[in-house]
């Protein structure tokens, strides 16, 4: 007799008490980023959350008949579709997922997570500037709190076709979280790139002030203050480079330009 699998006791107590928190929440009001709650929906949700914990778990058929349940209570149902487009990236059905996304935007304008995780889906398959208008839509929703996320990743993506709208996304990103490394990081490149090099370095210096320094940031400060004639900052974050991480790209690729020269 074939057993179905089973999420273990606690994390189904986990799972039980986040559905029936989310539905206290979603009862009687309409806020943005949340479905209006009704019977149906309501079960909608309860099957949406356990097919969550059953994906995090990698337990793709159960949590597929989980959703399944779901989307025949409520076809609509925002929440349903995004956890079916995840479980199917997971399963590599590209095809099938952008379906289960787009439903679940058109749904809710509001699943800011959603319209977050379609953005960064569009740009992995290089339809960047499509990203953009689900990145939007993400940070338009003032509960969102991950906008500067979104703000990040609509810059990154931008800067892999040299969009002069990246520095601009980035910026908003830093707006929101003043710490975040990767914007940081990002915008010494695009500075660095664009010949705007004390720019480049004020980034880089402040990436440097909130983490320990890694060979891609250490290569690009090296390059930085060549840029910027400081010969003296340019060769301690050569020889940083070059003493902590021996074995890194960065270092033979350091290696390989100085023997050139």
């Amino acid at each position: 007799m074939l057993h179905t699998p089973r999420l273990t006791k606690p994390l189904v107590l986990v799972f039980l008490s986040c559905v029936v928190a989310a539905c206290a929440n979603t009862a009687g009001n309409n806020l943005p980023g949340r479905e209006i709650s009704t019977p149906r929906s309501d079960n909608a949700l309860i099957h949406a959350q356990l097919a969550r914990g059953y994906l995090q778990q990698k337990q793709y058929a159960v949590a597929k008949t989980e959703l399944e349940k779901a989307l025949r209570i409520d076809s609509s149902h925002s929440e349903s579709n995004y956890v079916m487009a995840l479980l199917l990236l997971d399963l590599q059905q590209y095809g099938d997922a952008r379906n289960y996304f787009e439903r679940s935007i058109r749904s809710n304008r509001f699943n800011s997570a959603a319209a977050h995780d379609y953005g960064v889906f569009l740009c992995q398959f290089g339809e960047e500037r499509e990203s953009q208008k689900y990145f939007e839509i993400a940070v338009s929703n003032p509960l969102f709190e991950r906008s500067e996320l979104s703000y990040m990743r609509a810059g990154e993506c931008l800067a892999r076709i040299n969009d002069p709208n990246a520095e601009k996304f980035l910026k908003e990103a830093l707006t929101v979280n003043p710490k975040l490394r990767p914007a940081l990081f990002q915008l010494a490149q695009i500075n660095y790139d664009n010949g705007v090099y004390l720019s480049a370095r004020a980034y880089i210096e402040r990436y440097f002030s909130i983490t320990k320094p890694q060979p891609a940031a250490l290569l690009l400060a090296y390059q930085i203050e060549l840029k910027n004639g400081s010969d003296e900052m340019a060769s301690r974050y050569r020889t940083q480079l070059l003493e902590d991480f021996p074995g890194a790209s960065e270092s033979a690729k350091l290696r390989r330009v100085q023997r050139a020269d």
